[in-house]
């Protein structure tokens, strides 16, 4: 779809290209049951559990969107919640069996989209590592 009239910036079109992304994402983990958003909170547990701050903190997220992205994992048997050894205040969210499979299949998933994506060429990419990196930066 070519950028319309009413489209206000690089920012407003950075939204939609991620919802447009999320899209692609979910038609490949369609098989999974996954959302886009499930899917990247199995990759961010898949090196090791995190507190619920840490979740909300890596995937720029709200509590109340958290919340809700580890309830429906844990509902069908994806991640765990534990208390937190070094700090009984918080929880600790990690992948469980099932959720590190999903992981496995997701990243797959990842990796196709990433290869469509790809496909707008070299500098494309580029130019949105440099702006990851940027925005990074002003976080």
């Amino acid at each position: 779809m070519a950028a319309s009239k009413s489209m206000v910036g690089l920012t407003a079109g950075l939204l939609v290209g991620g919802h447009k992304a999320a899209r692609l994402l979910e038609a490949e983990l369609e098989a999974t049951g996954l959302s886009a958003g499930e899917a990247v909170l199995l990759s961010a547990l898949a090196p090791g559990p995190m507190t619920m701050t840490g979740v909300m903190s890596t995937l720029h997220i709200g509590a109340s969107t958290a919340t809700s992205l580890v309830s429906r994992l844990e509902k069908d048997g994806h991640v765990r919640r534990s208390r937190n050894p070094a700090d009984g205040r918080s929880l600790l969210v990690a992948n469980t069996a099932s959720g590190d499979a999903l992981c496995k299949a997701a990243e797959a998933a990842f990796k196709r989209v990433d290869a469509k994506l790809a496909e707008a060429g070299r500098d494309a990419v580029r130019g949105h590592t440099a702006l990851m990196k940027r925005l990074a930066d002003l976080s």
